[in-house]
């Protein structure tokens, strides 16, 4: 796996020394590769949440955005052609569009691509924020509960206040000394709590499976001519027939349910914002971030134009959109469905890299591998608060000879494709997962993992610690092609 390591240095002379004569001397034949083949130099961008995307990117005037940095790029035709470094400064960079990688942004691997944190000492992380940063104008409006006009057609399910991620207004009140969903209640779904809410449509039903081994999760579409909530949802599992449990179950983002610290609400028709804090103190010196993005970084590539030699490096990632609703893509024969995005979503790439990135209460899977990938590395990550998976790596299901998804599907066995191998290169293989911190995922998704791996070959996890996690700490969902 020494491989995936880019080869930046010089060529390392043969076993038996080749010589060349030069004159009258004979000299190492490495020598004149050293001298026909030097190593590439390095342009460097510098990048900062103060500067502005019309800078030259110099240290004493960086450009502004992550988008920006890459626009550079692609204007002056660096990548690939120089060793290229984007340096961030310090400080949040509140992000109004994913930084979409794509093939011709690749780099080679004498001549990498590097987006990286400035790393200096003194210095903070450079964090990638999925939010819209505000600063509310409060008013009180009662019971401790206060109100704010928020930017119109702004819609977000995740609220951070002073960083901090706040509780989305639910019944039963979150406790985290509840070990099961923070709380929950029979009488969530009542007729006769339903009754209480003026517009049930912006509401949610979370529940546990009826053997415990997972959760669904339903939109409110609104209430019946008797009084029962009318639902749309249960697809995130492959074993939906067997029911939800009668008990462990709550409802969220509810006006009427906003009765305790720490609960807000976003009315999205009328552009307010509703929020009981903990503590009054500080709150009109303290922003407000609001989750609008559900992808930070993507890398667009195919089996056939993959990219290539690009490694972020030290960066954060937080504030993403929840994905629970999206989770709907049934694997194969297993409890198991997926969302394919993520934080960080890795499609179509070769010898790419997340290296000492830190991922902090994003609102569905950290990392996701999607697809053909090959030599993907992730090392020394640590991934905390993720709503779903921490790190997934999945092929798609093209791929598979002969597949079956849920439990009771069955296949003829004259039906059976018996062609080794797979059908289609569109699976992560040859990637490392190594020396990362996993720990508190599943957050809002119950049937999470720290590391989730399907249809997918020679993948290695090796040196993580990984825990607190709601399902699996590591889950292989199958056997396809070993290692």
């Amino acid at each position: 796996m020494d491989s995936l390591k880019p080869t930046l240095g010089v060529p390392k002379p043969p076993t038996r020394p080749v010589f060349l004569r030069l004159g009258s001397q004979l000299l190492p034949a490495w020598l004149f590769l050293v001298a026909i083949c030097p190593a590439a130099a390095t342009v460097r961008l510098h990048v900062s949440p103060s500067g502005d995307d019309a800078h030259p990117g110099t240290p004493v005037a960086p450009l502004q955005t992550p988008a920006g940095a890459l626009r550079r790029l692609r204007a002056e035709h660096l990548a690939g052609r120089e060793r290229v470094e984007v340096v961030f400064g310090p400080g949040t960079y509140h992000m109004e569009e994913p930084l979409i990688f794509e093939p011709g942004d690749s780099g080679t691997a004498r001549r990498p691509v590097l987006f990286r944190s400035a790393g200096q000492p003194g210095d903070g992380p450079a964090i990638f924020s999925g939010a819209v940063l505000l600063y509310p104008e409060w008013e009180p409006l009662s019971n401790g509960i206060w109100q704010a006009r928020a930017p119109v057609d702004l819609v977000s399910d995740q609220l951070f206040l002073g960083g901090r991620r706040q509780t989305l207004a639910r019944y039963p009140n979150y406790d985290p000394a509840r070990r099961i969903l923070g709380g929950f209640s029979a009488d969530a779904t009542s007729k006769d709590r339903a009754s209480r809410w003026q517009d049930p449509s912006t509401g949610f039903l979370h529940v546990m499976h009826r053997h415990m081994w997972g959760d669904s999760h339903f939109r409110i579409l609104g209430r019946a001519a008797d009084g029962t909530l009318q639902l749309e949802g249960g697809w995130q599992n492959n074993r939906a027939e067997e029911g939800i449990h009668p008990e462990h179950r709550f409802v969220e983002n509810l006006f009427e349910e906003l009765d305790g610290p720490g609960e807000w609400f976003l009315n999205t028709r009328t552009a307010m914002l509703y929020l009981q804090p903990a503590t009054t103190n500080g709150l009109f010196r303290t922003p407000v971030e609001l989750a609008r993005l559900r992808h930070l970084v993507e890398f667009r590539g195919t089996a056939a134009a993959p990219v290539r030699h690009i490694r972020l490096e030290g960066l954060g990632f937080t504030h993403t959109l929840r994905s629970f609703m999206e989770n709907r893509e049934p694997l194969l024969r297993s409890d198991w469905t997926c969302y394919r995005g993520g934080a960080a979503v890795l499609t179509g790439t070769e010898d790419c890299a997340l290296t000492g990135c830190t991922f902090d209460q994003v609102g569905g899977n950290g990392i996701f591998v999607d697809g053909y990938n090959r030599r993907v590395l992730i090392r020394g990550c640590e991934i905390t608060d993720a709503g779903a998976n921490s790190i997934a790596l999945v092929g798609r299901t093209n791929t598979v000879r002969s597949p079956l998804f849920n439990y009771h599907q069955t296949l003829p066995a004259e039906g059976l494709d018996l062609q080794p191998g797979p059908l289609a290169p569109d699976y992560p293989a040859d990637c490392r997962v190594e020396d990362c911190l996993l720990t508190r995922n599943g957050r809002f998704e119950k049937q999470t993992a720290g590391v989730h791996i399907a249809m997918a070959a020679r993948i290695t996890v090796r040196h993580c610690s990984i825990y607190d996690c709601p399902r699996a700490g590591l889950n292989i969902g199958d056997g396809c092609w070993g290692g």
